[in-house]
């Protein structure tokens, strides 16, 4: 019998990574290994790393496996085991392949505009009636990356799906009341011991009207006080990508906007016309938040 793996990409994974490949290993009826085989980041508190999480860290390509991919699709950034012939499904909630995944996979390629990936792997649970078997861990993980995915709801790519998922997935968890402000102050505190780290677990490169530039994100429930204090940190470690531009965006949970920090005055100039943004100085606020693809679609 072929097994089947499921996996995220190859550079960092996020709590919707994680989610999703953790809690699509329930889901079909034939064995289903999960890997994440790429870093953790700080979406991933301390106290979650401490669930009992079972997944492999390196996988051996065996001509017995098919993959699963989820929360990402371009081909880019797949883990190098992965061979492109054996790959049977893909979600992901990240536009720009779902043209080419649609043609060599038809219907198994689910890739939508939506505000979590866990939401699609939620809703692949309920079409295979497969619902009442997920664990309290797999539960706990997709409504956690609901959570984080959508900022607390107020990403502008939360949808109706997003919003029903989580309250179905509530009644398979097993977490405290106050998990909101539980996850967002962890994940904050883990922040501030280790900015640098969490900072490059967190970049992407980015091609921005031709220009190559170093886009870094860091969600928190107070993001003015942490740009003020690690400033030349963040302008250090983004400059190491060598690009030709670099910016960060911090949604901040509690004000319900982003500060966006950069020295550039080109991605100044496009994030202040189509976002209507007002910079004094290198530190931009937007009127509402903003996850970072929302960013790069709207300035693209």
């Amino acid at each position: 019998m072929q097994k089947i793996v499921v996996t995220t990409g190859k550079r960092f994974c996020d709590i919707d990574g994680l989610a999703c490949v953790v809690a699509y290993s329930e889901i079909p009826e034939v064995p289903t290994i999960p890997v994440v085989a790429s870093t953790l980041n700080h979406s991933i508190t301390k106290e979650i790393r401490e669930w009992p999480l079972n997944f492999l860290k390196h996988y051996e390509n065996g001509s017995d496996a098919n993959y699963v991919i989820v929360d990402v699709s371009e081909p880019g950034q797949f883990p190098p085991f992965i061979k492109n012939g054996q790959i049977i499904e893909i979600y992901d909630h990240h536009l720009g392949f779902e043209d080419y995944w649609k043609e060599k996979l038809a219907e198994k390629s689910k890739i939508e505009e939506i505000g979590a990936c866990a939401t699609l792997v939620w809703e692949e649970f309920k079409l295979r009636k497969r619902e009442t078997k997920i664990s309290n861990l797999s539960a706990n993980l997709l409504y956690t990356a609901i959570l984080s995915n959508t900022l607390n709801f107020q990403s502008f790519w939360t949808t109706e799906r997003d919003k029903k998922a989580f309250e179905e997935l509530k009644a398979y968890t097993r977490l405290p009341q106050n998990w909101t402000s539980i996850y967002y102050l962890d994940q904050e505190r883990e922040v501030y011991q280790k900015p640098e780290v969490v900072l490059k677990n967190d970049t992407k490169i980015q091609n921005i009207k031709g220009m190559w530039c170093a886009f870094g994100q860091i969600e928190l429930w107070n993001s003015r006080d942490f740009i003020k204090q690690f400033s030349g940190l963040i302008e250090a470690v983004l400059r190491e990508y060598g690009s030709e531009a670099w910016i960060l965006s911090s949604p901040c949970i509690s004000e319900g906007r982003n500060y966006i920090y950069t020295k550039n005055k080109t991605l100044k100039d496009f994030i202040s016309r189509v976002m209507q943004v007002s910079f004094e100085g290198n530190i931009g606020v937007t009127r509402k938040i903003w996850t970072r693809k929302e960013i790069l679609q709207k300035i693209q």
